[in-house]
């Protein structure tokens, strides 16, 4: 296995990671008709819109800039050498898709918190 592909994977293992840290815990309630409430949805809708606002779009966007500012700094550097330049471009691929992936996100999560609370900010009953 390459040297790249093992950082690649242990990055994603250390983002993984981090979001599962971060997700809110839920415990069962040890009933066995369990139901659930408009208080519980109504706190994991905005769990879900203020995770996705104040940690995904930041951390997103601060990813994305600094692998464009790295593939600029990388491209300038192998402006002599097309064959390692063309390598650099073909990582804009990735950029790009990690933006759409970030976009999809954001856009998937408005389309549900716009369901659950058919745009009204409140809770469909």
């Amino acid at each position: 296995m390459t040297n790249k592909k093992i950082k690649i994977k242990k990055f994603v293992s250390s983002i993984s990671t981090m979001l599962f840290l971060m997700s809110t815990n839920v415990f069962a309630t040890g009933e066995k008709t369990a139901t659930i409430g408009t208080k519980e949805v109504t706190t994991a809708t905005e769990n879900l819109q203020r995770v996705i606002t104040s940690i995904a779009i930041p951390l997103g966007s601060i990813i994305i800039f600094a692998s464009l500012v790295i593939t600029a700094i990388k491209m300038i550097s192998n402006s002599n050498n097309p064959g390692k330049r063309s390598e650099t471009i073909g990582s804009l691929a990735w950029i790009t898709a990690g933006g759409v992936l970030l976009g999809l996100s954001i856009v998937v999560t408005g389309i549900i918190l716009n369901v659950a609370t058919n745009g009204t900010g409140q809770l469909i009953n």
